[in-house]
């Protein structure tokens, strides 16, 4: 039995029996900072975790290795690990009270020396983690997607997003008779930048209980930022940060204290696939007024995706696509697309105006359009350049030389009787015909046509025919095809099809086709506006969904693949529970999306596709070291607890937003001391649940300055509750390596820019602590406020909650 002991100045501490031995070992880490809430005493918490009543002791878990190369992300989950014997074996048929852990990232030396990592080497964007007990094990299996049952619970421990084609490790319970609640555990809290100097423990008396602990399963989110020239993380620690090469797309202002690769930026290795479809257009004054949107699309990962889908949709065309981006007042605003003269095979130019207004229209006038089909499966391929100078239409035919092939024009189906070019196996002639019949399901050859074509070459090589021909822009009568270089619409419908024969009977084969007539161009060589790519009847902003798809480069060290889904779990909430929609914060949808952790996929290179990885021949080899401190449990001391993912404080979508350039007139932008800084203010509101003990609100370097939640009366309407009615609960503000706080100075962890995050807690008096608040029922007001000096993708703001 455990008895509960007095010491002289009355607080009570538990007696863990005669074979507990406290520890004497400081934190692994040092000391901590720590937050005081309104009613709080600072100064009374335990400095160190050998300070807790009763005493405490300690066991040390090294995770399974993660290896990245600079710009890569490693975002897998990480095989179980066992707690050391001697843990199992002592509390094997006992409870364990969790009263804490600490984390590193460490590495060893070829001579066994375990070594610390800087954060500015590999940034812990966050990490999930979760023990078990012997009556539970680890089952690793991987999720059906979205739809599957299990995803909902586990989106509430998963940082708000799941990676589908990474498998999960779910606790499953081997006695049916155990309290499932005593025999597994989420655990995170500062799950950071912040993971190595923000408290992981709970107030004195309070504790994470498992029952016969056995194992520690890990998946953590990491960043490799590590310059291998410039800095040597041998030395003495931090070494001076140095960033490496940075994608076009990164945020970070130049001799940035932090690398931009913490942010994710949208890199060109990636683009995007919007769901829906998309539309060519030309002859308009202004980008995609004649469009069914009215609107143009909004980044070049969209842009390069669509206009691939638009022009090549079956992907069986074999045109050459060249992507650019940049600010161009002679191109329209959004997405265009030209050809390139007399390219074989045809060279489509897109480009992305970055131009928040241009007064250009889409191909007004074009004097040549240009384009190409390669029919699938047919062997064909139809090319055809109009040029309205001259009035002709040019028409190449490349087929099969032993068998007869052919192109109906303006048509789907020879029931639409198109004006029909035939040429022949044996000696290429080629014939005019008006396809069908009266019958439009009937498949024959219709009514043979004057020729209006005139045959510039006809020319046979390795088995291939070429012809090319030439006749005006108009049809020579109503049977004939007229080539309309006015139309808005530049995709012009086709319908291809090869014979078994020399001359020209039943098909062998046949499909339909579009091909897409685009000015011809270049936007770096010619002031000839391209065609606008517009997106068809775009959903509201927020609605959107689709994936992020990367294509790893021809360097083999890129072993990044697959895609991510939107929403796919990330969702910008409405008032009162957020005001991101409001603010049109780019998070919000995959079309204006332009970093975060949904950027960040396992082992994707951040860099862009013309940058190769560096230091290839570099990997760092690298572990998390978790220290986790415990008492024995005593049911009459310990309050058991839990992380309550159903109470997460949540402002972002679900946890990261952009911090926008702000300016006058931004939304959410403000200026404070006198004058010379923006600030960037995000609110949200949610309904509490539970008892309060420990809250952390988890944000990014370099740019979170403070969070804070405020509880109003039950008698308040949600969407009223604020700052003005509200009584504060908790503020948090970070200390900033470099800044001088005590908590950090001169420690290993001391690096410039990155930050530790004062947790607040409530528990007992003779702690200085107030006591846990019952927040059931009672309308929370959330306020997180950024430094917007520069923008930032993918900060985070919301709150770790442990509570029972």
């Amino acid at each position: 039995l455990f008895l509960l002991g007095e010491v002289a100045f009355g607080e009570f501490v538990p007696d863990f029996g005669p074979d507990f031995v406290p520890s004497n070992e400081p934190n692994m880490n040092g000391e901590y900072v720590i937050s005081t809430t309104p009613g709080g005493t600072p100064g009374k918490f335990p400095k160190q975790f050998r300070d807790y009543p009763g005493g405490v002791e300690y066991f040390d878990v090294i995770s399974p290795p993660m290896t990245t190369l600079y710009s890569q992300v490693w975002w897998a989950p990480l095989a179980p690990t066992s707690f050391p014997k001697e843990m199992v074996d002592k509390y094997r048929n006992k409870s364990v009270a969790i009263v804490g852990w600490e984390i590193d990232q460490v590495r060893f030396t070829s001579d066994g020396k375990e070594v610390s990592v800087p954060i500015s080497a590999t940034y812990n964007h966050h990490y999930n983690a979760q023990i078990i007990g012997e009556k539970a094990r680890f089952q690793k299996t991987w999720l059906d997607g979205p739809s599957d049952p299990r995803t909902p619970e586990l989106l509430k421990h998963s940082h708000g997003y799941i990676q589908y084609d990474q498998p999960v490790y779910l606790p499953k319970m081997l006695d049916q008779n155990a309290d499932p609640n005593r025999s597994s555990h989420f655990v995170t809290s500062a799950n950071g930048g912040e993971y190595r100097k923000s408290y992981h423990g709970f107030p004195p008396g309070y504790a994470v209980i498992i029952d016969s602990p056995s194992q520690l399963q890990i998946s953590p989110m990491q960043i490799d930022t590590w310059n291998r020239e410039k800095m040597n993380i041998s030395g003495p620690l931090p070494p001076k940060f140095v960033p490496g090469p940075l994608p076009r797309s990164s945020l970070a202002p130049e001799n940035a204290i932090y690398s931009g690769l913490l942010e994710c930026p949208i890199t060109t290795r990636i683009s995007k696939a919007i769901d829906g479809a998309y539309e060519l257009e030309i002859n308009s004054p202004k980008a995609c007024s004649s469009s069914t949107s009215g609107q143009p699309i909004l980044s070049f990962q969209e842009c390069y995706h669509a206009a691939a889908t638009a022009i090549d949709e079956s992907g069986s065309q074999g045109q050459v696509f060249v992507n650019s981006t940049g600010y161009n007042p002679n191109l329209p605003l959004g997405c265009s697309v030209s050809a390139e003269s007399a390219s074989e095979p045809l060279k489509i130019h897109v480009f992305f105006n970055k131009l928040s207004n241009s007064t250009v229209g889409c191909g007004e006038k074009p004097g040549v359009l240009a384009g190409a089909v390669a029919p699938q499966g047919l062997g064909t391929k139809i090319a055809v350049t109009l040029d309205s100078q001259k009035d002709t239409a040019t028409i190449t035919l490349t087929g099969p030389s032993d068998v007869w092939y052919g192109v109906g024009f303006g048509a789907q189906a020879m029931g639409d009787r198109p004006w029909t070019l035939i040429v022949e196996g044996s000696t290429g002639a080629v014939t005019e015909r008006k396809l069908g019949g009266a019958d439009p399901n009937t498949h024959v050859a219709g009514d043979l046509l004057t020729a209006s074509v005139k045959v510039v070459a006809n020319t046979v090589a390795s088995g291939v025919r070429t012809v090319v021909v030439s006749r005006a822009l108009a049809g020579a009568g109503p049977d004939y095809y007229t080539f309309d270089m006015d139309a808005k619409n530049p995709v012009m419908n086709l319908i291809a099809a090869v014979g078994s024969t020399p001359t020209l009977s039943y098909h062998k084969t046949k499909a339909p086709a579009q091909l897409a007539l685009l000015p011809v161009g270049t936007p770096q060589s010619s002031a000839v506006p391209g065609a606008c790519v517009c997106p068809e009847q775009p959903p509201p902003f927020s609605k959107a969904t689709g994936r992020l798809v990367y294509t790893p480069t021809s360097q083999t060290v890129d072993t990044g693949s697959g895609s991510v889904g939107f929403p796919g779990g990330k969702t910008c909430q409405a008032f009162p529970y957020g005001v991101l929609i409001d603010q049109k914060n780019p998070t919000c949808d995959i079309r204006t999306y332009r970093g975060g952790q949904w950027s960040c996929h396992h082992k994707w290179s951040l860099l862009d596709a013309d940058q190769e990885i560096p230091w290839a021949d570099q990997p760092l080899v690298f572990h998390h070291k978790w220290r986790v401190w415990v008492q024995p449990y005593n049911e009459t001391y310990h309050q058991p607890i839990h992380y309550g993912g159903d109470t997460a404080l949540l402002l972002g979508s679900p946890w990261e937003y952009d911090v926008p350039v702000c300016k006058e007139g931004v939304a959410g932008c403000s200026l404070v001391n006198n004058g010379t800084q923006w600030i960037h203010t995000v609110t949200g509101n949610r309904m509490g649940k539970h008892h309060f003990v420990g809250l952390n609100f988890h944000c990014h370097a370099p740019t979170c300055l403070s969070m804070s939640v405020y509880a109003c009366d039950k008698s308040v309407a949600l969407e009223d509750c604020n700052t003005t009615n509200g009584k504060l609960l908790c503020e948090e503000r970070p200390a900033y390596g470099g800044s001088g706080a005590p908590q950090l100075n001169g420690t290993r962890f001391d690096e410039t820019g990155y930050i530790a995050i004062p947790d607040c807690f409530w528990g007992k008096a003779e702690n200085g602590l107030e006591a846990p608040p019952d927040l059931t029922d009672v309308p929370l007001h959330m306020v997180k406020i950024s430094n917007a000096t520069w923008p930032h993708y993918g900060e985070m703001a919301g709150g770790q909650v442990w509570v029972y």
